[in-house]
C-alpha cells in the first residue's frame, strides 16, 4: 500500500501587540549546556499605575520565537504565581486575575481603595501579600496588603509610615511636591517563614526584614548604609557588613534561599544590584558615602551585578559571597534560579542572559520595544494551553 501523506495547516491569529515583539535576537554563549526548559516570560513596564494603555505578557521559546501573548488591561503584570491548576497575575494596578489552564479568567481580585505595584506573593494565610499605594494618599509605594483568596477581602497589613515614622517626618518639606512622596519605593517582597518578610526599598537602597506581619509588625533588621541611616534612630537595626565590597544600590528582585549546609539562622539573599545610587526624596550625596564605590546615577552606566549575600542572624552580619557583572540597567530588572542555571534580566537594556552553574553564558536575548523588560522569568507552564 502506498504511504499517504497529510499536511496539517494551522492558521494563527494576527498579533494583537507590536510586530517588534515577534523575535528578539538570540545569541549562543560559550557554555556547552542547553537552556532550561520552559518559556521566557517578558513582563512589560508601564511605569505609571494610571496608564490605561493595553499591554501584554510575552512568552518566548528557547529559540526566541514568540509563542503566546497574554493580554493585560494596563500598567503591567508584575509577576506570575502558580497554584495547582491556576496562575495569578496583575492585569492592571487595580486587580489581580486568576486564569485556569484553558486560558479562562475564573476570578478577579480588586484592590479597592489601593493600587498595586511592583510585586505580590502568596502569604501563609490563604492570601496574597501585595505591595500597594493608598489612592489619594500623601505617600506612595509604602503599603503591604493581604488579599483573602477565598473571598477577595482586602486588609491593610503594614504601613511603613508606622514603622519608619520618624524617618518620614525627617524628610524635607515639599520633597513630594504635587505628587505623593515616594520615600521608600518598595519593589519586591518575599516570605521567609509563616510570619516574616523580606522587602527591598529602592529609594533607600536598603533590604528590610519585618517580623510578625499578621500581628504587630516590627522591623527585625536592615541591610544598608550606616552613613545613610546615621542619626535616624534606625541605625541600630543595621546588620554589620563583613568584608570590603560596595553595597547594593537601587536593587530589585530580592530572593530568599536556604541551604542544608548552613546553620540555623543563616540563609542567602540574592538579587539584581542595579548599582544605581539615586535618592529623590532627600538631598543625599552617595559619592561621599564610603559604603559605595563604582556606582552610577540614573539610566547611564557600565555595569550592574548579580549579588548574593550570606545573612547570619545569629551574629547580625552579612557578607557578599558571589557577584556577577552584567549589562547595566539603572532601573527595573530581575534574577531567577532555574535548577543549575541562572536567568538575569537587565530590564532597561532589553537584555537577558541565561548562565550555567559556572556562570558561563548559555544564551543571550536582546529585544526592543516601547517598554522595558520589567522582569524576565522562565516557567514551564505545565498543563496550560500555551505550554
Amino acid at each position: 500500500m502506498q504511504a499517504r501523506k497529510k499536511i496539517l495547516l494551522l492558521c494563527l491569529p494576527a498579533l494583537l501587540g507590536s510586530e517588534d515583539n515577534i523575535q528578539p535576537d538570540v545569541t549562543d554563549g560559550d557554555s556547552s549546556f542547553s537552556p532550561a526548559d520552559g518559556l521566557y516570560t517578558m513582563l512589560g513596564n508601564r511605569t505609571d499605575e494610571d496608564n490605561e494603555q493595553v499591554d501584554f505578557i510575552l512568552l518566548y521559546d528557547n529559540d526566541g520565537t514568540l509563542r503566546s501573548e497574554i493580554l493585560i488591561k494596563s500598567y503591567r503584570a508584575c509577576s506570575i504565581l502558580f497554584d495547582s491548576n491556576f496562575m495569578y497575575y496583575s492585569t492592571s494596578a487595580d486587580e489581580i486575575a486568576v486564569m485556569n489552564r484553558t486560558g479562562r479568567i475564573v476570578d478577579l481580585y480588586s484592590m479597592g481603595d489601593y493600587q498595586l505595584h511592583h510585586d505580590y506573593i502568596f502569604g501563609s494565610e490563604n492570601d496574597l501579600l501585595v505591595l500597594a499605594s493608598r489612592e489619594g494618599g500623601e505617600t506612595e509605594e509604602d503599603i503591604i496588603l493581604s488579599v483573602d483568596r477565598s473571598d477577595g477581602t482586602v486588609t491593610e497589613l503594614i504601613d511603613l509610615a508606622d514603622l519608619f515614622g520618624s524617618y518620614l517626618k525627617s524628610l524635607p518639606a515639599g520633597s513630594g511636591e504635587d505628587e505623593p512622596l515616594d520615600w521608600m519605593h518598595i519593589n519586591s517582597i518575599r516570605l521567609i517563614d509563616d510570619d516574616s518578610i523580606i522587602i527591598s526599598s529602592r529609594e533607600t537602597s536598603t533590604i528590610i526584614k519585618i517580623d510578625d506581619i499578621y500581628g504587630e509588625p516590627t522591623v527585625d533588621y536592615m541591610i544598608g548604609s550606616e552613613q545613610f541611616w546615621a542619626e535616624s534612630g534606625y541605625d541600630s537595626l543595621l546588620l554589620e557588613q563583613t568584608g570590603d565590597f560596595s553595597l547594593h544600590a537601587g536593587q530589585h528582585c530580592v530572593e530568599y534561599e536556604t541551604s542544608d549546609t548552613l546553620a540555623d539562622g543563616q540563609y542567602y539573599l540574592y538579587f539584581y544590584n542595579n548599582n544605581n545610587a539615586v535618592c529623590s526624596s532627600r538631598d543625599y550625596d552617595y559619592s561621599a558615602d564610603a559604603s559605595y564605590f563604582g556606582t552610577y546615577s540614573g539610566t547611564e552606566g557600565e555595569t550592574s551585578y548579580y549579588y548574593k549575600y550570606l545573612v547570619d542572624e545569629n551574629t547580625r552580619t552579612f557578607e557578599l559571597v558571589e557577584q556577577i557583572p552584567v549589562t547595566y540597567s539603572g532601573y527595573v530588572s530581575s534574577v531567577q534560579k532555574l535548577g543549575s542555571s541562572l536567568l538575569i534580566d537587565s530590564g532597561s537594556a532589553f537584555t537577558a542572559v541565561e548562565l550555567d552553574d559556572s556562570n558561563t553564558p548559555i544564551q543571550i536575548l536582546v529585544g526592543t520595544g516601547d517598554t522595558w523588560w520589567y522582569r524576565v522569568f522562565k516557567y514551564d507552564y505545565s498543563g496550560f494551553w500555551f505550554a
